[in-house]
């Protein structure tokens, strides 16, 4: 029997014809000291680089986001708090960039439309450039490697966040970027050739600026971020820069005009703000927006982490303008904008009711906590205190387990003993698993440190899950691992007193799940029987069951984007037979989705699958690329490469093929660098399906 799991995000659910978005009630809170996040389920960011613009077109400000994932994030500003940014969604034009992006008007044509830079180097190690122009609010990819005035690539260097700025006020936003020799680069905008930007090579040495920071270890430069903008309203930009040995950022007034701009090195002002300086770990970008149209800007400033240390949790400062346009006053207000859930990094939740009191507390282990001595992982507590109709999350202590030195923190549940409470199973960086025996009360736990558990050593990130897997009435175990291979340890003990033994170190042997897996066990259709899902590396995310006695495996295909390294766990939050899934990941927050009962049972056995998750490697290509798919009946496919603007630009496969296993290579004709989305048709006598693969080709 095959399971057909329907969910919802609660976060925000998009319909992709119309970009209408329905926000769904959602009626859990974290608190975190006595603070009630406005966005607790945003799922953290580790190197937020944003910008704010007008993007719908109602007046109110719109705030993209990108990270580390390749994706951009949208958020639209409440129309009743301007200090809070609702997400709407978390891979806006389904784009897949590289290091930076920025919105630009380059057509003049009072739209924003999008440059950014490749996920992959050229050649030279240089990343050549994306555009996307804006029609009627959809971007529409023009090019994937923009050419200069000589017809030559344009790229720029890694780790180089560069901006757009009129500085001559001929109407034409040119393109500047910093060097690792502290200079700055021009490229002048000659406007259009061909409907695409057209930007000419001026200068190396950018008004001869050179920055110089004497503490920054040998006048040395490396990554860097910079903008231009006129914070004190008196007709031209004032230059910022944010360095990798720069923990704070480097301000240049522009004492000159619209038209004949006049940055001095020699007056450079070393931090900034002046009053209460930023101080991070460095590599600083900034950003100004007006979020409460009182004609002046307030600053923002990512942190993308320098040469001081790693920030992963509070790299988003605000600081509020109380003065006003023509003399900028910042006061800093926090360094989490968005007031949501942050743990830094491998974020991994857990629920159980540890204090018996009939709702699920939640506990959420991490990859380090960059504020212990050691930087090792945290297990965090928070309390559930809410109602029946309410969740409330409350942050209470992050010292449960006080004796793990690791990394990677997985925390699991369940009364191994058998006596009323609930005892702990930690997997860590290292791949094995610790005891913990609660000798307290259900509703008053005291753990104490019992050591490793049964010598396991799954080989790295060890994810445990407890749960009465085969119906017998006792708790067996199973355990994710860095490879992917799920380990199955099977309780032959008697009800009281636990013994595992090793039935299997492959649970899904010959399936294609992936690397670093993350299993859950839960009663997802309330008949009494367990089910398995499983988080992965890529942000895949597979449902198991039992089939006739085997296990049958199924990738949720209508997941939306959920991030990487995914770690899910299912409660029903407020006992109203409702489940909700709860996803950790890379980014060290969470997401929250629900699914929707009651499930529906399809007559579906596994000979009448049409085609098996068509699988395609090596992704981004240069050269060959391989497909493999299994077919369980005769069929007809055509399998086609589409380019971002629908065509059809290679035909792979289009005929009658027998039922079986198929594994080929191909190599694309006539294609050049860029993004491709692959195309599997298949039509045959029990229906017909059709399935999509974004891919990336570098020459």
């Amino acid at each position: 029997m095959k399971l057909i799991v329907k969910i919802i995000i609660l976060l925000f659910f998009q319909i992709l014809s119309g970009q209408e978005v329905i926000l769904p009630r959602n009626n859990t809170s974290i608190i975190i000291n006595n603070d009630t996040l406005s966005n607790p389920f945003s799922r953290g960011f580790n190197r937020p680089l944003v910008q704010f613009i007008y993007w719908d077109n109602d007046n109110l400000l719109d705030l993209f986001i990108s990270d580390s994932d390749f994706n951009i994030k949208y958020y639209e500003q409440d129309i009743a708090n301007p200090e809070l940014f609702v997400l709407r969604t978390r891979t806006f034009n389904d784009l897949i960039i590289g290091l930076w992006y920025r919105f630009v008007d380059y057509d003049s044509d009072g739209d924003q439309d999008l440059i950014h830079a490749s996920i992959y180097p050229s050649d030279g190690g240089a990343f050549p450039l994306f555009v996307y122009e804006n029609i009627n609010g959809k971007l529409n990819f023009r090019t994937d490697k923009l050419l200069d005035f000589q017809g030559k690539p344009l790229t720029i260097n890694s780790l180089v966040f560069p901006t757009f700025s009129d500085l001559d006020n001929d109407g034409l936003e040119d393109l500047f970027f910093g060097t690792i020799a502290g200079t700055v680069t021009q490229y002048k905008n000659l406007g259009l050739r061909d409907n695409l930007p057209l930007f000419r090579f001026e200068t190396n040495t950018f008004e001869n600026i050179m920055i110089v920071w004497t503490p920054a270890r040998g006048n040395r430069h490396g990554a860097n971020a910079i903008e231009f903008f006129d914070v004190d309203s008196d007709g031209d930009k004032d230059l910022f820069w944010g360095d990798i040995f720069q923990p704070s950022l480097f301000f240049l007034e522009n004492i000159g005009t619209a038209e004949n701009p006049d940055i001095r090195d020699t007056l450079m002002t070393f931090q900034y703000p002046l009053i209460d300086p930023i101080q991070t770990t460095g590599f600083n970008v900034a950003r100004f927006a007006d979020l409460d149209q009182d004609g002046d800007s307030e600053l923002f400033v990512t942190v993308q982490s320098g040469i001081f240390g790693t920030e992963l949790t509070n790299n988003f400062l605000y600081f509020e303008n109380v003065g006003n346009a023509k003399s900028s006053k910042f006061q800093y207000k926090t360094n989490r904008f968005l007031r949501g859930l942050d743990l830094g990094s491998y974020s991994a939740p857990a629920f159980a009711d540890i204090d018996a009191d009939g709702d699920a507390d939640l506990f959420i282990g991490n990859e380090f906590n960059e504020r212990l001595a050691g930087l090792r992982g945290t297990v965090f507590f928070f309390r559930n205190s809410g109602g029946s109709d309410s969740t409330i999350l409350v942050l209470e202590d992050s010292t449960f387990f006080p004796e793990l030195t690791g990394n990677n923190l997985t925390p699991a549940f369940a009364d191994l003993d058998q006596d009323g409470d609930l005892d702990a199973i930690i997997g860590d960086w290292n791949g094995k698993l610790y005891k913990y025996t609660n000798y307290g009360s259900p509703s008053s736990p005291i753990f104490e440190y019992k050591g490793e558990f049964l010598g396991v050593d799954v080989g790295g990130l060890s994810h445990p899950a407890l749960d009465d897997l085969d119906q017998d009435g006792d708790i067996d175990l199973l355990v994710g691992s860095r490879e992917g291979n799920i380990f199955y340890w099977e309780n032959v003990g008697s009800f009281n007193s636990p013994e595992f033994n090793l039935v299997s170190d492959d649970l899904f042997k010959g399936e294609k799940i992936g690397r670093k897996t993350a299993p859950t066990i839960f009663d997802i259709n309330r008949d009494g029987r367990k089910e398995i899902v499983i988080g992965t590396e890529g942000g895949k995310l597979f449902l198991a069951f039992k089939n006739e006695g085997i296990w049958d495996l199924k990738e949720f295909d209508n997941m939306p984007y959920a991030g990487s390294n995914i770690v899910p766990s299912l409660v029903d939050l407020k006992k109203n037979g409702t489940i909700e899934m709860i996803l950790g990941s890379l980014n060290g927050g969470l997401e929250i989705i629900k699914v929707q009962m009651p499930l529906t049972v399809a007559n579906l056995n596994k000979e009448n699958k049409k085609i098996d998750n068509l699988m395609v490697s090596p992704n981004p290509f240069n050269s060959y690329l391989n497909l493999s798919f299994n077919l369980s009946t005769n069929s007809f496919v055509n399998i086609s490469l589409f380019d971002l603007l629908g065509r059809n630009v290679d035909t792979i496969l289009d005929e009658t093929i027998d039922k079986g296993y198929y594994n080929f290579k191909v190599q694309p004709k006539y294609i050049t660098s860029g993004i491709y989305i692959i195309k599997a048709r298949i039509f045959s006598s029990i229906g017909s399906r059709i399935l999509e693969k974004k891919i990336i080709y570098i020459k």
